[in-house]
């Protein structure tokens, strides 16, 4: 130290430095003999072999050497008892040290690794010629290069990413034209890397032909100009297996911004594209017959707008509606029908331009679409009419399906709208108002839109406005209507919606159900019946001459797939107290068309809640007998179509039964609606039926009115058991 340090105090004060530092530090003097080290030195893995315990005095090179020689020797086992695989510092770099003192140069540094613990490190040796006490001294430290460390980290974990990920990496220079691709690479393009490698012929012809000149251009774009390669193509491997790449590169340029390599990817995007294209498909085009639906529809319908503003030309929608279609499905099975519609849109669909669109919007109604039909109006109503005649004409010539012909027929109604038409909603209901006016004047014809009948829509939109305003000032209001057993007497009610219209008085759900439903509006409304229906359970639930009955509450499709529907009636439940097995849902048929499987679940989870079921209008909907088994249904309803002609119609009579049986072998309660007179509720208990709901009983009621007929109705009822049963005991005595 004093060899360094003339004065005690100045020695002092260096080992005191010295040991805060945090790399290892020594200084040497010009033959490598070690003046000073700090304490990181002492500790330092890459010394460990030397296992010294005083370093000053010791010269640093001449140990190194030593150790170097000694671990060649054990390696050829002349000296067995020395450690192999330790940690040294490599040889290059004492001799690099060595030079730089030799040579008295001003500062060296040189990078080194070595492993320790199977972890690699790196290090940078760094020597500075320093003076002290007017004689050169060189200041010697290792620093542990971290940045590279995680550099050669972090390309692992993106070669780890890039593996799970199943991306291919290529590696593309521009010099050479050689060409390295990565595992992965060979696996997206089918080929075995033991018997082609990559090159960029291989790519280049493995392109489809059609892509070809688009990726190409691509690419040499992006040598030529620098900037990034984007580009995605279908490739055909050697098995003729078409796959679609997304590809991108990186342009690496020299010192004078001249490509001189591209690093890229590609990924296999196949699947990626079949899911796009069958989500578009089940967006854009109908299930059934696979003509574009309603969205596609209006896709076009707003293109042709913005054409029809440059041409100044009129376009025209045909909203063509099958007439007495529901009887093909009455007749027939469902199936049957489906086929039939299949090949009216395969006719339809051939007897027009190619530049017509022909679009299904459900059921038995379509939509055809003249984008461009002439710039003068009236030879546009012309052309439009001549179209929808000979529609008309295709339409009516016998349809054979499953050997079987039908002959159909159609209303049209049509619109013609020019470079002002907006709004695609309205041209679609005026088109629809003229095909109700055909259907008003004894259908199968054809029809342009009047706009007097503007004024209908006016009044549907006020009746919308009015709806709203109702919710906010609870015009609506509940009314019930009894549901009787045979025996039991009134067992029940079902909950029926009546709006109180400030101006237009009382007004039925037929003539603003519809109007809730396509606004949206039917949620809200339909929660508060849910709403006060559970609190009239919880009301009789107290009340011993009422806690036996059950509610019926009529739930649309909107409404029970709504996200919030089965939490909103479990808190109902809950707060209200309802008790198990008397709040009941009535749903229809239809409600099977829009989410099965989701359906099923949310009737499930209610369910295990003790909420009942009832299937709604049973035989006059789609596909019910298909779900029965997996829906806990606890009631069948048959709808009032079948029990209307049941005193004249046998078909009516046999359908009902049917269903009966069907509900005894399936465990299921059965109920009819729309029972009017009393030959009807005969015939329906012969035939099993015990439970009935309509006019001949009781016409829907406010609350009180219900339930003071419920009163009276049981009470008669008991008293007529009660009187037959002493008859019947005054016989047997």
């Amino acid at each position: 130290m004093n060899s360094v340090c003339l004065q005690p105090e100045a020695a002092e004060q260096y080992a005191n430095a010295f040991s805060l530092l945090p790399s290892p530090i020594a200084i040497i003097d010009d033959s490598g003999v070690i003046q000073l080290v700090n304490r990181s030195w002492e500790q330092f893995a890459c010394f460990e072999p030397f296992n010294i315990n005083n370093w000053i005095g010791e010269n640093y090179l001449t140990l190194h050497f030593k150790t170097c020689h000694a671990q060649e020797c054990a390696h050829s086992k002349a000296v067995p008892d020395i450690a192999l695989n330790v940690a040294t510092v490599p040889n290059h770099v004492i001799q690099s040290l060595q030079q730089a003192l030799k040579q008295q140069l001003n500062d060296i540094q040189v990078e080194y690794s070595y492993d320790n613990q199977g972890c690699r490190h790196y290090f940078q040796l760094s020597a500075n010629k320093i003076q002290i006490n007017n004689r050169n001294y060189f200041l010697v430290r290792h620093d542990e290069l971290e940045a590279k460390q995680e550099l050669l980290n972090s390309q692992q974990r993106l070669a780890i990413a890039a593996d799970a990920a199943k991306i291919g990496i290529w590696d593309f220079d521009l010099k050479t034209q050689s060409l390295v691709w990565d595992s992965w690479m060979y696996r997206i393009y089918g080929i075995c890397p033991e018997e082609t490698q990559a090159a960029y012929i291989i790519w280049e012809n493995a392109v489809h032909p059609e892509d070809k000149q688009q990726a190409l251009s691509d690419f040499h774009r992006s040598i030529n100009t620098g900037e990034n390669f984007n580009s995605e193509f279908r490739i055909i491997r050697d098995d003729g297996e078409v796959r679609s790449i997304q590809a991108s590169a990186k342009v690496i340029t020299d010192s004078n911004k001249v490509p001189i390599r591209m690093v890229g990817s590609n990924i296999d995007i196949t699947q990626k594209r079949l899911s796009e294209s069958k989500i578009y498909e089940l967006a854009h085009f109908d299930h059934l017959t696979k003509l574009p639906n309603r969205q596609l529809l209006q896709d076009r319908i707003s293109q042709s707008l913005v054409l029809n503003r440059r041409l100044k030309s009129y376009s025209a929608l045909l909203f063509i509606d099958l007439d007495h279609f529901k009887e093909v499905n009455d007749i027939n099975n469902h199936s049957v029908g489906d086929q039939v519609l299949i090949s009216f849109a395969n006719r339809i669909t051939q007897s027009l331009d190619a530049e017509f669109t022909v679009c299904r919007l459900g059921g038995d109604k379509f939509i055809v679409f003249i984008p461009h039909a002439s710039p003068q109006k009236f030879q546009a109503i012309t052309q439009t009419k001549s179209v929808a005649r000979k529609l008309l004409h295709n339409i009516q010539k016998p349809l054979n399906v499953d050997s079987k012909s039908f002959k159909l027929s159609a209303s049209i109604g049509i619109t013609l709208f020019g470079e002002s038409a907006t709004n695609i909603e309205d041209l679609i209901k005026q088109a629809e108002l003229a095909m109700y006016k055909v259907k008003a004047s004894g259908r199968n014809n054809i029809s342009f839109y009047d706009p007097e009948m503007q004024t209908k829509i006016v009044q549907r939109k006020q009746t919308e406005k009015d709806l709203e305003q109702a919710i906010i000032n609870e015009e609506f209001q509940i009314f019930f209507q009894a549901q009787v057993s045979s025996e039991q007497g009134v067992i029940g009610a079902e909950t029926l919606l009546r709006w109180f219209h400030p101006q237009k008085g009382l007004v039925y759900p037929n003539d603003f159900i519809p109007q809730l439903e396509e606004t949206g509006l039917l949620v809200p409304v339909g929660n508060k019946v849910l709403l006060d229906g559970c609190k009239k359970l919880q009301q009789w639930s107290k009340q011993q001459e009422f806690k036996q009955l059950t509610l019926s509450i009529n739930v649309s499709t909107m409404q029970l797939l709504h996200e919030d529907f089965t939490d909103y009636v479990k808190q109902l439940l809950s707060t209200y107290q309802v008790p198990a097995g008397k709040l009941k849902l009535e749903i229809t048929e239809s409600i099977f068309i829009e989410n099965i499987d989701a359906t099923i679940a949310i009737m499930n989870d209610l369910a295990n809640c003790g909420v009942l079921f009832s299937l709604d209008d049973f035989g006059t909907g789609f596909s019910s007998l298909c779900y029965l088994k997996s829906l806990p249904l606890t009631q069948l309803k048959i709808d009032k179509s079948f029990i209307k002609d049941l005193l004249s119609d046998d078909n009516d009579i046999a359908i009902s039964k049917t269903i009966v049986n069907l509900a005894t072998c399936l465990d299921l309660d059965v109920i009819a609606e729309g029972v009017e007179l009393k030959a009807q509720q005969e015939i329906l208990s012969q035939i099993g039926c015990d439970y009935y709901q309509g006019y001949y009983f009781h016409r829907p009621a406010e609350e009180y009115e219900f339930e003071k007929f419920t009163l009276a109705y049981n009470s008669d009822l008991y008293a007529k058991s009660s009187l037959q049963h002493a008859k019947v005991s005054k016989l047997q005595a």
